[in-house]
């Protein structure tokens, strides 16, 4: 029996109750891991491009390494030939995702048995009917630790939801996705209870970016972006930031045509700026093939917190007038991003398209104190409520944003000024972009606008950066993909920092100059981003997959395997 005297015994009892939880969580999680696939004690882990970790464990076959760098769309096409079965692909995926976690910590959940028994029965049916069951036969995922699953616990990265009961019924996109032949394998890592662009939690640590362990690896979805950056599962249902900053196709489609019941979430009453389901993946084709799943959602066609799905397929254009929003006048993107969308630009420009400069009709820093407000209307009670339960803090970055935009409780008329003003946002936009429109050289609409992802190529570890090139598209509601420029490299001399530079007065612009060193991010990715409009999905797709043939076409991102 243990002394309750002994200086051991003494230290956990006086251990705050979201330290022994969170002990607990990753002792279980540690657990679930099958020892073949642990990485060896004496393997040399290196801090930067940890994607061939994996190839030289001595724990994937060659052939498993070959199925974990195909697309989905190239996967599903090896199942309806009959040259890969199910279990083939979830075993290696599996085996993947665990040295993933390994490396970046990336998980909160594993259940590789369960998943390959699910991979069997599908296979079972592939051989008796040669008909697939729907457009992710035998593709495995892992889910973010905020949809309900059925039997699974969702925590929302938050130590008091960690014993909380099992959830009864898979939410309806989880449902979607597995009656679209899915392989739910596991569960991943996000930020405390979401709102913030790292993936770090007392609960489960921080999740480390797979090209820098010194960056992290975005948020609200980080876990997802850094398992599919490092080929631990083809894709994911998640969206933008993660991908921007693991150097990925991701997409954030309009809210209202996304499933949404089963977000479990400390402000699941806020409905002002509504979440949105969209996906990550390593091909445009993939991104299509997994938005008109999410969209038309056709196995919940009567799923009460979206429209009913619907899908009108767009032609490609071979001329799109492009506006291009160099600058939101809040944050200064840093040279390389701003290099890159040049470089977006001009390549686009070559190939016969119109690119129009964009500026945006409203003050964004107006627009992002309006933001903040409609997150947290009743200021962050919920969330406070459920971490002090346990003793957790809050997190760094969610607290300086707390502090930035002066969260606090908001009254019925304040909130409803704040409505107005997100109206009137909406409405100047459509102004500006059919007024930009009528400037175009071929007097056709906008067919989208390219921006940064983000005003920097990734974020060191707690940097409190700034939202507003992503938040600003969740307010008005638009659609907008994210999409990498492969052959993009940072450079310390083309990427310079600019002498005399002047910050704004907010404080995000200068944090985000200061912070820069050219080759504290000479191995990032390097991202941007394709806008919509409301609705227009398909619009955005079609779009998106032109920009994508002519600024990469021929090359393979660095990152593969082929480039190791």
């Amino acid at each position: 029996m243990p002394d309750p005297n002994s200086p051991a015994e003494s230290l956990i009892n006086d251990a705050p109750k979201w330290k022994l939880i969170s002990t607990r969580a990753r002792l279980n999680l540690w657990n679930s891991i099958p020892a073949r696939w642990r990485l060896p004690s004496t393997l040399k882990i290196p801090d930067t491009n940890l994607q061939c970790v994996a190839l030289h464990s001595g724990i994937l076959t060659p052939k498993q390494i070959e199925v974990t760098e195909l697309t989905t769309t190239e996967l599903i096409l090896r199942v309806h030939a009959a040259s890969l079965t199910a279990v083939e692909i979830t075993e290696a995926f599996c085996a993947r995702a665990a040295i993933a976690h390994q490396l970046v910590n990336c998980l909160t959940e594993f259940f590789p048995e369960e998943a390959i028994e699910a991979a069997k029965a599908l296979d079972a049916e592939f051989s008796r009917t040669r008909i697939l069951v729907g457009p992710l036969h035998g593709i495995p995922i892992a889910i973010k630790d905020t949809w309900t699953i059925k039997g699974k616990r969702a925590t929302n990265g938050c130590a008091a939801w960690y014993d909380r009961p099992p959830a009864e019924e898979d939410a309806p996109l989880i449902q979607v996705m597995r009656d679209s032949g899915a392989i739910i394998f596991g569960r991943t890592t996000m930020p405390q209870t979401g709102m913030a662009l790292e993936t770090v939690s007392p609960l489960w640590g921080r999740t480390l970016n797979p090209y820098n362990i010194n960056f992290g690896s975005g948020g609200s979805y980080g876990g997802d972006g850094a398992l599919v950056a490092m080929y631990g599962a083809p894709c994911a249902p998640f969206i933008r930031n993660p991908a921007a900053f693991n150097g990925l196709y991701g997409i954030r489609p309009t809210s209202d045509r996304t499933p949404r019941t089963g977000m479990a979430s400390q402000t699941s009453g806020q409905i002002s700026i509504k979440a949105s389901a969209g996906s990550c993946c390593r091909s445009m084709s993939d991104i299509k093939l997994l938005t008109k799943l999410i969209l038309t959602h056709p196995t919940v066609p009567y799923e009460h917190s979206c429209i009913p799905g619907f899908w009108n397929e767009v032609p490609s254009k071979s001329k799109l007038a492009v506006g291009v929003m160099w600058t939101d006048d809040v944050v200064t993107p840093h040279p390389p991003v701003t290099r890159a969308l040049k470089e977006v630009a001009s390549r686009l420009q070559a190939a016969g398209h119109d690119i129009i400069d964009f500026k945006p009709p409203i003050d964004l820093w107006e627009a992002a104190i309006t933001t903040w407000t409609l997150y947290f209307q009743n200021g962050v009670d919920e969330t406070k409520a459920a971490l002090s339960s346990t003793g957790e803090p809050l997190i760094a970055q969610f607290q300086y944003n707390l502090d930035a935009f002066n969260v606090r409780k908001h009254t019925v008329a304040e909130i409803l000024e704040s409505h107005k003003k997100q109206d009137a946002y909406k409405a100047s936009f459509i102004k500006k972009w059919n007024t930009t429109a009528n400037e175009t050289t071929t007097g056709q609409p906008i067919d989208c606008i390219i921006a940064p992802s983000a005003p920097l190529a990734g974020s060191p570890h707690d940097f409190c950066l700034w939202w507003g090139y992503m938040t600003i598209w969740n307010l008005l509601d638009y659609p907008s993909t994210i999409m990498p420029l492969k052959d993009f490299k940072i450079d310390p001399v083309n990427d310079a920092r600019v002498a005399g530079y002047q910050p704004r007065d907010n404080p995000f612009d200068k944090p985000n100059w200061e912070i820069y060193t050219p080759g504290l991010w000479k191995n990032q990715p390097m991202t941007f981003q394709i806008v919509g409009r409301n609705c227009r999905d398909e619009e955005l797709i079609a779009a998106s997959e032109v920009i994508d043939s002519v600024v990469n076409k021929g090359h393979t991102p660095t990152y593969s395997h082929g480039g190791l």
